[in-house]
């Protein structure tokens, strides 16, 4: 990740714009697997939100001093999985969703994001053999 704003912004809308779209998918499982897919669906929804978060803070810490910022992510952090645990715990409870999918479906971020890595590699790889340059590394 870069401290240049625009970059960034990019980067998670293109993270969250991939988790969306696997939940659009699983969507269309509900009348088949609808365990599966609300575990996929609502463990997916938490961890955007968690990803989400967390963006927020980190760019809210460019502005104000380091020591605030290193407050600002303590207080963070405990905030994020305080309230990852409350919605986890409030799914399982209502929803009664399928677990494993749920598990899977919250680490959907971590996930795409190892995708999106992997995927980029092998674009700049294959720009290379070509002698072209991919948008990222221009600048």
């Amino acid at each position: 990740m870069t401290k240049n704003p625009d970059l960034t912004d990019n980067y998670v809308k293109q993270i969250l714009t991939i988790v969306f779209l696997t939940i659009i998918a699983a969507v269309l499982f509900l009348p088949t697997r609808f365990d599966q897919a609300t575990g996929w669906i609502t463990g997916s929804v938490g961890s955007g939100l968690n990803f989400y978060w967390l963006y927020r803070k980190m760019k809210a810490s460019y502005f104000v001093s380091d020591k605030e910022a290193v407050l600002h992510s303590y207080k963070g952090f405990y905030l994020r999985y305080l309230f990852l645990i409350i919605y986890s715990i409030l799914v399982v409870i209502l929803l009664k969703p399928d677990i494993i999918m749920f598990g899977a479906g919250l680490i959907s971020v971590q996930i795409v994001i190892y995708l999106h890595y992997f995927y980029s590699l092998v674009r700049d790889k294959a720009n290379r053999g070509n002698g072209t340059e991919s948008d990222e590394n221009k600048s």
